[in-house]
């Protein structure tokens, strides 16, 4: 049998730091690698095992403000009118989650981006990932 190593001593906790400190490499390498979403999944991961490190938070933030950004670029001019294109019976085949169905109730082809997101009462970085989404699926388009 074996000998107890010092890291079987650890406490719980030291090994949540540590598995913080992997996923924080781990975002690091998803950045670089231009995988966004990828990077916040694992910055939101590291921050709840390791809550005591502060600049977690900061490093979700920096990546959400840059999520943003390409979120908004991809819906377009805030100022163009989204409308449904999907036809009702592959809307409801999709089951789509239901702030993503709030938010498609809200398209009725008069209201603009902007007023969809400001309506929604969503935080943005939510409401243009979701309108981002529902524009690749092909659920939703705007105008042009």
């Amino acid at each position: 049998m074996s000998e107890p190593t010092d890291e079987d001593d650890r406490d719980p906790r030291e090994w949540e730091k540590l598995s913080a400190e992997i996923l924080l490499q781990d975002a690091h390498e998803a950045i670089e690698g231009g995988d966004l979403e990828g990077a916040l999944e694992l910055l939101r991961a590291a921050a709840a095992r390791d809550p005591e490190r502060i600049e977690l938070e900061g490093y979700v933030d920096g990546v959400r403000s840059q999520l943003l950004k390409q979120y908004r670029d991809e819906v377009g001019d805030l100022r163009r009118i989204p409308t449904i294109v999907a036809d009702r019976a592959t809307v409801m085949r999709i089951n789509l989650p239901a702030e993503a169905g709030f938010l498609l109730s809200l398209v009725d082809g008069r209201t603009t981006v902007q007023e969809i997101v400001s309506i929604s009462g969503m935080d943005a970085f939510d409401a243009f990932r979701i309108l981002k989404s529902l524009l690749e699926a092909k659920i939703a388009a705007v105008d042009t």
